[in-house]
């Protein structure tokens, strides 16, 4: 933002702070995440919760509408096509950011939560009491049955180094991906989401770069299992009670981002968790460590428990 630019802003911020109010029915709740997919995901958990305590009036920032349409715990979203809109749209309003981490450029680090994810932005946005730990997206029935594309399908993700916020740390080896399709793929429907620039897996159905976001959902609401990375896939599919094997490695702790319900297979190596985006000092043992023989011995494990209510983590604040 210019000098100029700013000056303006806070001058004009008390007007067009009831402006702005007044154009979105005044809420009582603002609150903002950091803009990634699967933090804004996050953020339904914090306003089913509220809604819980008889919160009204929750209003959330965000340029990714589609993933709260139907949702009956966000009354307005906030939302530009273009960030000089945003930055007015949001002017003058009490925002408050659900976040849980800060990132260290100078190491390309980010600082680790002392507790889930989720617990963080709950206490930012001054819930209390019991919580659960699982973000939502509803579905309409229509959505839903068009996400069903074989018999005994699964979905599987490449990669997310095409993402917003890539990190080298948080990608195993499309070799070995590879191997888990091959395998997964002799008595199931092996569905391949993710970006286009994802290695391609031989053998599945390839919809990489070609779904929407509620498409994507309905496709692993359909799901016996995911198979990916701690990415955006991972909260949604946690968000539509798709079960999953997620390859963590050693960046992060399971109890710090991850879902119980889950089978998430970390390597408590002496150096983890990192929280480090790309440098490694180990040549990223804590990938290295896990075989393609864990992840189809933790694929089948959770096929095997299709059908059974998820488990869902919960805590007191």
């Amino acid at each position: 933002m210019s000098a100029p630019t700013g000056i303006i802003q806070r001058a004009a911020a008390p007007f067009a702070g009831a402006v702005n109010r007044a154009r979105l029915g005044l809420p009582r709740h603002f609150f903002e995440s950091t803009g990634l997919l699967g933090d804004d995901l996050m953020c339904s958990a914090v306003f089913r919760e509220l809604k819980k305590r008889g919160g009204r009036k929750i209003a959330f920032a965000t340029q990714h509408g589609a993933l709260f349409k139907n949702n009956p715990d966000v009354d307005r979203l906030i939302g530009h096509s273009s960030a000089g809109f945003a930055q007015w749209g949001q002017l003058g309003l009490p925002v408050k950011p659900l976040t849980y981490t800060r990132y260290d450029a100078m190491r390309d680090y980010d600082t680790p939560p002392d507790e889930h994810a989720l617990i963080k932005m709950f206490r930012a946005a001054g819930v209390g009491g019991p919580v659960e730990l699982r973000p939502y997206l509803f579905l309409t029935a229509q959505e839903f049955a068009a996400g069903k594309l074989g018999d005994h399908q699964v979905v599987i993700q490449s990669s997310n180094a095409s993402s917003t916020q890539a990190m080298r740390n948080k990608e195993w080896y499309p070799a070995r991906f590879q191997e888990v399709c091959s395998e997964l793929r002799l008595d199931l429907t092996v569905i391949q989401l993710g970006s286009v620039d994802d290695p391609k897996l031989e053998g599945a159905k390839d919809l990489r770069g070609k779904t929407s976001l509620r498409e994507a959902a309905a496709i692993l609401a359909n799901s016996l299992v995911f198979v990916g990375l701690v990415s955006f896939l991972m909260h949604l599919a946690r968000a539509v009670d798709c079960r999953s094997v997620i390859i963590y490695g050693g960046r992060e702790k399971p109890s710090q981002t991850g879902y119980v319900a889950n089978k998430n297979l970390y390597s408590q190596v002496r150096c983890a968790p990192c929280w480090l985006r790309n440098p490694c000092d180990f040549d990223r043992k804590c990938m290295d460590m896990i075989t393609p023989q864990h992840v189809i011995a933790a694929a089948a494990e959770q096929i095997a428990r299709y059908g059974t209510l998820l488990d869902v983590q919960t805590a007191q604040l």
